[in-house]
């Protein structure tokens, strides 16, 4: 594995690491980030020393957030995963899920609980679980002009296609 890689890989495994998942999540994502091959789990776990039922676990968690999708090759019976082309925003998307699902809870919730403060702090709770929803749809509108213009620069011979 090239140097750059290598390291993209285990500094993705601490950051990932801080976030509560497991080192081997940090470093599928780092490697796939890396690449654009389509990799199957036997390479990814020969290629990050891994055990292959550690790699399963934590792909299926990766793609569970929205950050790599599971893939066929024809003819070929195992499973394989890339990079999801815009990891970013898919995994705020998964995120915006279950943060609706808590808006449903503690609207439901600041309805019938019997003390005033517990009411008071399930329905902030919800406010702003909202606001996280809005703002993260808000924030994933202008990463995608942003991430537009860049290809945009990086392909000064193609036209965009839309509105």
């Amino acid at each position: 594995m090239h140097e750059a890689v290598q390291q993209l890989v285990e500094r993705m495994a601490l950051i990932c690491e801080k976030e509560g998942m497991p080192r081997i999540g940090g470093r599928i994502l780092g490697y796939l980030l890396a690449t654009d091959q389509t990799v199957s789990l036997d390479d990814l776990a020969e290629r990050l020393q891994a055990s292959k039922a550690s790699v399963s676990t934590n792909a299926r968690m990766l793609e569970q957030f929205g950050m790599i999708q599971r893939v066929s090759v024809m003819g070929d019976r195992r499973d394989f995963y890339r990079v999801e082309d815009d990891p970013w925003a898919r995994m705020l998307r998964v995120a915006q899920g279950r943060w609706r699902d808590m808006v449903h809870v503690f609207g439901e919730a600041a309805e019938r609980l019997p003390e005033p403060a517990g009411r008071a702090r399930v329905e902030s709770a919800r406010r702003f679980h909202e606001l996280l929803i809005a703002e993260c749809d808000a924030l994933i509108e202008r990463w995608n002009r942003l991430d537009g213009a860049a290809d945009e620069a990086a392909a000064p011979g193609r036209r965009a296609t839309g509105s």
